[in-house]
């Protein structure tokens, strides 16, 4: 009965509206590369293709962390000026900390403070051409399990405290819209499950002047694939959260969550350029 209601439900989900739009996978290659302080040097040859990206909206009380590997919550912040992320560093990380507390049971939350992340798509006022500060245009991956795990030590470090043996640690990934919807850029994710393991490049992210190996962070770019099942969320307001897993050490957490933004003006010639805010949290269970 359980296998026939699931296949029910992915029927049923092949009849949600969607919206098509160009995609930028990474070409078929051994590794790529991508320089932080001289972008020109960038190796990251992109393969545009054409998807269908269904809205999740009509199913968001389906949706499961630890299924499809995200969800959309419905969530308030208290701060009002989210457009300036370092002045909301401690507020703004102290209350969504406790949603993914909340939301997914864990013993203790570690915001990553370094990493909360203004995005302003390409029509936006004050946008100022920096590939870091628009939104990304590729599909990815932001950690692979090695720096997964690097990153699990870095922000124990930089918090200065440790959740002592734990069992099980994810990092889930927020994105909340902050431009009035339809927005001209949405964020796209796909369901973690329809993603084949291994079906991705390794990228090498140099983050200083030198190749030194704790300068290089690895990420993951998607490589085109049928089987890929996206989804987006229409009309995101500011008072919504989408949540979804990065990475995790737990049996359940083997979802490849792809994700990247999409120019969805054919659709809506009309949006509001996109003003987008990004936080990641550290979820440790002893």
């Amino acid at each position: 009965m359980l296998g026939t209601a699931i296949s029910e439900r992915e029927r049923s989900r092949s009849d949600l509206p969607f919206v098509t739009a160009t995609l930028n996978y990474c070409a078929d290659i051994p590794r790529a590369r991508a320089y932080v302080l001289t972008p020109e040097k960038n190796y990251r040859p992109l393969v545009p293709t054409r998807v269908r990206i269904y809205d999740a909206r009509p199913i968001r009380g389906e949706l499961d962390l630890d299924r499809e590997g995200f969800v959309l919550l419905d969530h308030q912040s208290k701060v009002t000026h989210l457009r300036t992320p370092q002045a909301i560093d401690s507020i703004y990380h102290q209350e969504v900390g406790k949603l993914i507390h909340e939301i997914s049971g864990a013993d203790f939350v570690l915001p990553y403070r370094k990493y909360m992340q203004l995005r302003l798509s390409q029509r936006a006022p004050g946008e100022n051409g920096n590939e870091f500060t628009r939104p990304a245009g590729f599909v990815h991956m932001d950690f692979s399990h090695r720096s997964f795990l690097d990153f699990v030590r870095y922000v124990q470090e930089a918090e200065g405290v440790t959740p002592g043996v734990y069992r099980r640690v994810v990092v889930y990934q927020t994105w909340r819209a902050l431009s009035p919807p339809p927005q001209d850029y949405p964020f796209a994710v796909t369901d973690g499950r329809s993603v084949k393991p291994g079906n991705h490049v390794i990228m090498d992210n140099i983050i200083s002047s030198e190749d030194a190996a704790d300068n290089v962070l690895e990420t993951r770019l998607g490589k085109a694939d049928a089987e890929d099942r996206w989804y987006f969320f229409s009309n995101m307001r500011v008072n919504e959260l989408l949540v979804f897993k990065g990475n995790g050490t737990g049996p359940s957490d083997a979802q490849n969550v792809l994700h990247t933004g999409f120019d969805n003006t054919a659709a809506e010639p009309n949006a509001i350029p996109r003003e987008s805010l990004e936080a990641r949290f550290f979820a440790f269970w002893r």
